[in-house]
């Protein structure tokens, strides 16, 4: 009896990880600002070459999901819907180039 509630709640926790619920304005915002983002990023990061967008664009996209995906059951009283998923997107933006800039330090000439 003790194992399977174990087992159950272990089952649930790693099913809330795993799943990708991004409804499709989370998705959407998510998408056109971390384009956006990765376009005004790379000015600032050091060049790679031809992988310093598709990289930008990637580490913003994976920000702005975790931050909508995570911070999905935080209500704000005063905000609608659309500016959650707005205020989210950016915390996420903002997690996303700093991971960028600490990983892939601009270079001083």
């Amino acid at each position: 009896m003790q194992s399977n509630m174990l087992y159950s709640s272990l089952y649930d926790t790693l099913e809330q990880l795993v799943r990708f619920d991004l409804s499709r304005e989370a998705m959407l915002t998510s998408l056109l600002f971390s384009a956006a983002g990765a376009l005004l990023l790379s000015r600032f990061t050091g060049a790679i070459g031809q992988l310093t967008l598709p990289l930008n664009f990637s580490a913003l996209f994976i920000g702005t999901a975790l931050a909508n995906i995570l911070l999905d059951g935080f209500d704000v009283p005063a905000f609608q819907y659309e500016q959650e998923v707005l205020l989210f997107t950016l915390v996420g933006l903002i997690a996303g180039s700093f991971a960028m800039l600490w990983c892939v330090r601009p270079e001083h000439s």
